[in-house]
């Protein structure tokens, strides 16, 4: 009877599984509805496997909260410099005007005969200081109209260039505001996804037994002591080993559960780093290494796509919070899973 049991409670799983897939979650795929398994080890392979399939969707949900961040950061820099531009393009008109009515000035004073050259004003002349003092005045006079209309072009320009960065800034602006609003409304269906997923994976995880939920859990420590150091990689190291022990919650951010990408993010944030919240943005974070460069603090990526992340603690040994029903713990690096990438975040 309890085998006919489990062979309803994970048929029902699996058809979970493939509805999320058929409803757009394209890094989670399904799996295929197999001979279902009579004995609970094998019921517990697919229960890591349907918690996989969970974490990738919620890392899809959390990169969709880190785009929608992103775009209201973009908006709120495109509108300051859009105010900004416009300020300056209002100055440049202001200056436009002065300008202007000093040439219109100038212009009036020449056609009212202001504008002599210098052969006139020494036949008008009374000595030769009065000549000099004649021919300075119209230096002085052509320099000024000169100086007026080189002011005047700088500050046509000025304004011109200042009004179209304002319209530059305010059309990133409505096109940011506009994503802003698409994402929004792509995090919504993405939580309903990741929400249901997760909830299918406590279901089937809280009907194993206990030494098939011990199983999921795997080997790994939770007294390993920070390396030290200085600099922001080891002060996000000793951050994440501090939380070891400490409860896996799908999504959770810290301070006192976490997942995987949720762990990294606190862990740099206490150095003073801001990383993003989910694997696929903190994968495109700082530069990327190889395993002979490894150093503690760099992070290590799993899975093609990616949904899972560790941090280096050093003698090939990573922190990380690896699924339902564990915590916070150390590991070989290389035991985790199938790494797929390398960054190193600062240094």
């Amino acid at each position: 009877m309890a085998s006919h049991r489990l062979k309803r409670t994970m048929r029902g799983a699996l058809a979970a599984s493939a509805v999320l897939a058929a409803v757009g979650m394209t890094s989670a795929p399904a799996i295929a509805d197999p001979n279902l398994p009579d004995n609970a080890s094998d019921a517990a392979k697919q229960v890591r496997e349907l918690s996989h399939q969970a974490e990738a969707v919620t890392e899809e949900y959390k990169k969709a909260e880190d785009d929608h961040a992103a775009k209201k950061a973009e908006l709120d820099r495109s509108t300051a410099e859009a105010d900004q531009a416009e300020q300056v393009a209002n100055q440049a008109r202001a200056e436009e005007e002065r300008f202007r009515g000093q040439v219109d000035q100038l212009t009036t004073a020449s056609y009212q005969g202001a504008r002599l050259n210098k052969l006139s004003a020494l036949l008008v002349s009374e000595s030769p200081n009065d000549f000099l003092d004649r021919a300075s005045a119209l230096d002085v006079l052509a320099k000024d109209n000169n100086d007026a209309i080189k002011q005047l072009s700088a500050a046509v320009h000025q304004a011109e260039d200042a009004t179209k960065r304002a319209q530059d800034a305010r059309n990133r602006a409505a096109q940011a505001e506009a994503d802003a609003a698409r994402i929004q409304g792509e995090i919504g269906k993405k939580k309903a996804d990741m929400d249901a997923q997760v909830a299918k994976v406590k279901e089937r995880y809280a009907e194993l037994s206990s030494e098939d939920q011990d199983s999921l859990t795997g080997g790994g420590e939770t007294d390993y002591q920070s390396p030290g150091g200085s600099g922001s990689a080891a002060e996000a190291v000793t951050a994440a080993l501090s939380k070891q022990g400490s409860s896996y919650v799908y999504g959770a951010k810290g301070p006192s559960t976490f997942d995987c990408s949720g762990l990294m993010q606190w862990a740099y944030k206490q150095a003073g780093v801001s990383i993003g919240g989910s694997t696929k943005s903190q994968v495109t974070e700082g530069k990327k290494i190889s395993a002979s460069q490894l150093q503690p603090g760099d992070l290590i990526f799993y899975y093609s796509p990616v949904s899972h992340v560790s941090m280096y603690v050093g003698n090939g040994k990573a922190v990380h919070a690896p699924t339902e029903g564990d915590v916070v713990k150390v590991a070989d690096y290389d035991s985790i899973a199938d790494v797929s990438s390398m960054r190193r975040i600062v240094g």
